[in-house]
């Protein structure tokens, strides 16, 4: 169940329909609080017959502002338009000023002769002049703050923007002698001939004229981009700020670099300055091959510069028959982009707006006898928002084109692969293992420039030299590509079904070198919560000397840091980066028996790169008595240490108790919990309660009847053997010995096991 702590994330995306009054206003809020939903946007649509920004509007307004406080609700939402895009004022901008309607340049062509000519939207606004957008501001955003500005930052949340652009430029019918239009504003010619020595006009002709690559488009592009940030966005996001407020909502057309370079110019720049960056996927796309995947990415760009979460308009389209578990697919896909709000369109309050809108219609009201249902999805979607707030660290990073390239197709293929994968700015500093540029030649990686003209010869590159640490495949083992799955830095796993078959799927999860069954459902999803491994001792490093010397490197800053040097068989003398070592503690963090042998050093420190360290006294190192131990708290691999992250890796050579845990969704039907220990003792327990020890094969325990169907706390805990702190490299030999084969084998095999019910 959702904690109270917890904002259920669904926000019903109200139509203000007809002349709501306090008891329509009640009843309907009423409604939705008590299936959990406290969130609410106020959304003036076709079918209000109240005035927009009138006082009956701001009257009614406050109304649902106070119901809600009455009702506990805890945010609501304003959106800045009648009906969409935003920057009209419900048209009131253009009819003030004729000059604040969107201008465009008109490329003409008849009988050869080619003329350009300035025109105007008179239906949609500017939103590439700055006074239009100040009109805009002081209509809209300034009467909700002298009407409703007691509620800002409190229970008044943000306001959502919707499909702002300068992409509008037609109206009416379009001349058969017209072969371009695109948006304008006043210096745009003379800044493109500071930024490429040449004349837009002319650029434009010669193109068209030639039926050539339009390479005024990038330059035109960046420029409307950039003057739209500046005019529109920027300041309403500056106002927003200023007023305590979140600016929320999404842009145009952002599913293809098409598409979206048309209609935004920068996608990734105007994104990001949403402080709640937004999207709407009102189609809600099913298949690996039509999802935005495009989108999905873009709005991930803006919620990782911002850090407050994003934001999804979803399922307007409908069909009004969707069933439950589609939407719950459709939020589980957002939250793993970092999207954590979930705004249900539409809600109306009547009907009347399908007169007008007549063609599309998905009611989240009473209308629909599923509505208590919300309750579940609410609950739900609290998990998914959980979520979405998870730190991802992607292999591959792709730069946003500035031109028209088969982005979709390589997200697609990418996605398909399982392959995890965000998108970064022409100039963004990159930190990804691989960075892709789409280029007229192929696929660029940056950090090898090396260059692939086919998508699949890369990824079957990719698979060779960077094979997948955790994936999904069919149960026999074979790939499967209709899986999205996402792998968190806290090692837990969201996978969702994008198979079009209506059957369920019987498939494997390999992670931690195991493999997982499970079943996903039709539409399904399936979560694999992350796990933390603790030790309840330090971890330790034998030094390996050769002619006296062992170098380690540091990725990481160390600090409590210990050395151990024995005492018995020979007293070893070293220096560290050439200091004398004094070890005239008692040794502590060897286990009984060798403690007794050595002396440990007082604490210290050890700073990121190369340390040397020489042994100075002439002492055998024998297999089973070393001559020198490193402790602390980090994680070796061969000789190089890191921090430890309590992800169980690093750990070859420790010896103690493995303390693994996290969260486990019980299935209701499975009666026993498998574990693959590596044959080490192990205890099992659910919610502190323990299941028993187990000391050999098989790692199973039954599953208590009160804990089936639940998500429980889980923790396992591992002994290991004396054998790790050994290593192995002082038992490799010429094979001649007679005992080598009964030497100790090395650390743990898998650094983090996972549960498998039965």
């Amino acid at each position: 169940m959702m904690s109270a702590e917890k904002e259920n994330p669904l926000i019903p995306m109200g139509a203000l329909t007809g002349k709501p009054d306090r008891n329509m206003i009640s009843e309907t809020l009423t409604a939705f609080k008590e299936v959990g939903i406290t969130q609410y946007l106020l959304y003036p649509r076709s079918g209000c017959e109240l005035e927009y920004l009138s006082e009956e509007w701001f009257d009614t307004c406050r109304i649902f502002l106070e119901e809600g406080k009455r009702l506990n609700f805890t945010s609501f939402w304003l959106y800045d338009e009648f009906n969409w895009p935003s920057g009209q004022c419900g048209g009131k901008i253009m009819r003030e000023n004729p000059e604040y309607a969107l201008h465009y340049l008109q490329v003409l062509e008849q009988n050869g002769t080619w003329t350009i000519r300035e025109g105007k939207n008179p239906a949609r606004p500017d939103v590439l002049n700055p006074e239009a957008m100040r009109a805009f501001v002081r209509s809209t955003h300034e009467r909700y703050a002298e009407k409703l500005g007691e509620f800002f930052g409190t229970l008044i949340k943000g306001i959502f923007s919707d499909e702002p652009s300068f992409l509008y430029v037609w109206h009416g019918e379009t001349p058969n002698e017209e072969r371009l239009r695109i948006a304008c504003y006043p210096g745009m010619r003379e800044e493109y001939a500071e930024r490429t020595g040449r004349q837009l006009d002319a650029d434009l002709v010669y193109c068209l004229k030639n039926h050539c690559d339009p390479f005024w488009q990038p330059v035109v592009r960046e420029l409307l981009g950039s003057r739209f940030q500046k005019a529109f966005m920027q300041p309403i996001r500056d106002w927003c700020t200023a007023h305590n407020l979140l600016l929320t909502g999404h842009l145009m057309d952002e599913s293809s670099p098409a598409g979206a370079l048309r209609a935004s110019g920068r996608p990734l720049a105007v994104t990001d300055t949403f402080s709640l960056p937004g999207m709407d996927e009102i189609f809600t796309r099913r298949r690996m091959d039509n999802t935005e995947w495009l989108t999905l990415g873009t709005v991930e760009h803006g919620i990782r510069k911002n850090g407050n979460g994003g934001l999804a308009e979803l399922f307007a389209l409908g069909p009004c028959d969707m069933p439950l578990g589609q939407m719950k697919k459709m939020i589980r896909t957002a939250s793993m982009f970092g999207i954590n709000h979930y705004v249900l369109a539409v809600a109306q309050l009547d009907m009347r707006g399908n007169v007008e809108k007549s063609q599309y219609f998905n009611p989240y009201s009473r209308t629909q006898p599923w509505f208590h249902a919300l309750k579940l999805l609410g609950e739900d979607a609290a998990a998914a928002a959980e979520t979405a707030g998870k730190a991802f660290h992607p292999e591959i990073q792709i730069r946003y084109p500035d031109r028209e390239c088969p982005l979709n197709e390589l997200l697609i293929h990418l996605t398909a692969a399982q392959r995890q994968w965000s998108l970064i700015g022409k100039e963004e500093t990159a930190g990804a293992p691989f960075v892709l540029r789409l280029e007229p030649v192929g696929i660029l990686e940056e950090n090898s420039g090396r260059i692939w003209n086919c998508q699949e010869q890369f990824l079957r590159d990719l698979d060779r030299t960077v094979p997948l640490q955790t994936f999904v495949t069919e149960k026999n083992g074979a790939p499967v590509k209709d899986v999205f799955l996402r792998t968190y830095a806290d090692h837990s796993t969201e996978i969702v079904n994008f198979s079009a078959s209506p059957e369920r799927r019987a498939l494997l999860l390999h992670r931690n070198g195991q493999k997982i069954p499970f079943v996903l459902e039709a539409e399904g999803t399936r979560s694999f919560p992350g796990w933390s491994v603790k030790t309840d001792r330090p971890n330790l490093k034998r030094l390996r000397f050769e002619n006296g010397i062992c170098r380690l490197r540091v990725n990481d800053s160390l600090t409590g840091l210990t050395l151990i040097l024995r005492t018995y068989g020979g007293s070893a003398e070293l220096r560290m980066d050439g200091k004398p070592v004094a070890a005239q503690q008692k040794c502590s963090s060897l286990p009984q028996g060798f403690r007794e042998l050595c002396r440990e050093t007082e604490i210290f420190d050890l700073e990121a790169g190369e340390h040397v360290f020489e042994l100075l006294s002439d002492v055998p190192d024998y297999p089973y008595l070393p001559t020198a131990f490193l402790a602390g708290d980090f994680a070796v691999s061969d000789a190089v240490l890191s921090r430890y992250e309590e992800d169980g890796n690093g750990l070859e050579e420790y010896i103690g108790k493995l303390i693994q845990s996290g969260s486990f969704a019980v299935p209701v039907d499975a009666s026993l919990l498998r574990i693959e220990a590596d044959d080490l003792d192990t205890e099992l327990f659910l919610d502190g309660e323990s299941l028993g020890e187990r000391a050999w094969a098989p790692f199973a325990w039954r599953i208590p009847g009160h804990f089936a169907g639940r998500t429980v706390e889980v923790k396992i805990v591992r002994s290991t053997s004396c054998g790790p702190m050994f290593g192995t490299k002082c038992f490799e030999s010429d094979g001649n010995s007679w005992l080598s084969e009964f030497h100790p084998h090395g650390g743990v095999p898998h650094p983090v096991v996972e549960l498998i019910p039965e």
